[in-house]
């Protein structure tokens, strides 16, 4: 308000200061019908104002740029001390962060990115010469390209084997620039391969002397006919016992497996493959009184592993006959255009709704007391899970309690 008021003042200054000025070559000219001494007194007199007003006009433009300069160096103070605090911000980050322009070349890079990759100066260097990771650079051209968020995880060899998160993103208003962060898991892989060895050693080894005991168990119950029936019911339980402990090893190498090693696709038919596995379940069915069917296309046909696949439908399917008492259970599978929709429902017990977000879990069983009776090992809809989101696919669940339910699987049918 004060520098609108400043221009107005100026304005009337320098206009007063014009007329003057006119008046007074009128009167010097003798344009004005007044005496020659009056005329140059009156015109002296007019050049003084003139002048004062000029003089006034130049103080008022003098003061009207030293606020603006005031102004400007307030500005410039502030936006140096909110960029001192976002770099001093980001410098406290443990995830490195660097800013890139479209084609990769760093423009910022934050304490974290420095120690990351062990280059003292970045900044002005492509992204691949400081990182060495030709994925990376990629991924920071793409996100420039397609303006679209990319993520992935990218291993690197330099300055030191190691894996990180990757995310890169972009905004309209960052004029071309492309922001990169990257977060070390390293350990967190590691941990999760020495859990993935210890369990699949664990399983592998514990399979020799389940292998004895039950041989054992099996040879004392056959060779002594005049055993009591205590000790025969002691041997029976033993052998149950130990087929339990085979099942829980056998899928716990399945599941080890499937996290360990990545994914064979190949041409597979999903309608086969569930179509075939309700084949083979269907006599454990009907020795329930259930009926047991299967509805889709004849041929299906997506990119997966056809051994894993398998997998997924036994799990699918047993898991309905066991926790399925009268009722039937039906099978159904539809092609969209990008995916294939598979369910699995049945008229069993049901799952609590407060419960329906663990039974992915592993071991985590709904009813121990009906698992247990029933030979559940609590691992089969955690091999499900991971098996169909290691192919792309998601899996849900859709149940009430005493209502049945009704298990989903969608798969990407290719890439």
């Amino acid at each position: 308000m004060s520098q609108r008021y400043g221009y107005w003042a100026l304005g009337l200054c320098f206009g007063a200061a014009a007329i003057l000025a006119v008046l007074a070559f009128l009167a010097l000219l003798h344009l004005v019908t007044i005496q020659p001494a009056w005329g140059l007194l009156f015109g002296s007199v007019l050049l003084t104002i003139a002048g004062l007003q000029v003089q006034a006009g130049m103080k008022v433009a003098g003061e009207i740029v030293i606020h603006r300069q005031s102004q400007a160096e307030l500005l410039q103070a502030q936006l140096e001390e909110q960029r001192n605090a976002v770099d001093a911000m980001a410098d406290g980050l443990e995830i490195a962060i660097f800013i890139c322009d479209a084609r990769a070349n760093i423009l910022y890079a934050n304490r974290r990115a420095i120690e990351l990759f062990r280059f003292e100066r970045p900044v002005g260097r492509n992204i691949l010469a400081v990182t060495l990771s030709y994925d990376l650079e990629q991924l920071v051209v793409t996100g420039g390209k397609t303006q679209m968020p990319q993520n992935a995880e990218i291993s690197f060899t330099y300055p030191d084997e190691r894996v990180g998160n990757a995310r890169v993103w972009s905004t309209d208003e960052g004029g071309g620039r492309v922001f990169l962060s990257v977060y070390e898991i390293t350990d967190l892989r590691r941990l999760e391969r020495i859990r993935q060895d210890f369990v699949a050693n664990v399983s592998h080894e514990l399979r020799t002397p389940m292998t004895i005991i039950r041989s054992m168990a099996e040879t004392l119950v056959d060779d002594e006919p005049t055993m009591s029936e205590r000790s025969t019911k002691y041997l029976n339980k033993i052998i149950s016992e130990v087929d339990r402990l085979s099942m829980i090893s056998q899928d716990l190498l399945i599941l080890s497996a499937a996290e360990s090693n990545p994914v064979r696709k190949q041409m597979c038919d999903v309608s086969d493959v569930f179509r075939s596995a309700v084949q083979q379940l269907e006599s454990k069915a009907k020795a329930k009184g259930l009926e047991l069917t299967f509805e889709g296309p004849q041929r299906t046909i997506v990119e997966a592993n056809t051994s894993q696949m398998t997998q997924v439908a036994l799990n699918l399917i047993d898991n309905a006959i066991k926790y399925t008492t009268t009722g039937d259970i039906r099978v159904s599978l539809e092609a969209a255009e990008q995916v294939v929709r598979v369910s699995v429902a049945d008229t069993g017990i049901g799952i609590p709704s407060d419960q329906i977000k663990r039974i992915f879990e592993r071991f985590y069983r709904v009813d121990r007391a009906r698992s247990r009776a029933t030979g559940g090992t609590g691992l089969g809809l955690s091999i499900v899970k991971h098996i169909v989101e290691a192919h792309g696919g998601t899996v849900s669940v859709d149940s009430a309690l005493n209502h049945g339910s009704t298990f989903m699987v969608e798969l990407p049918i290719g890439n």
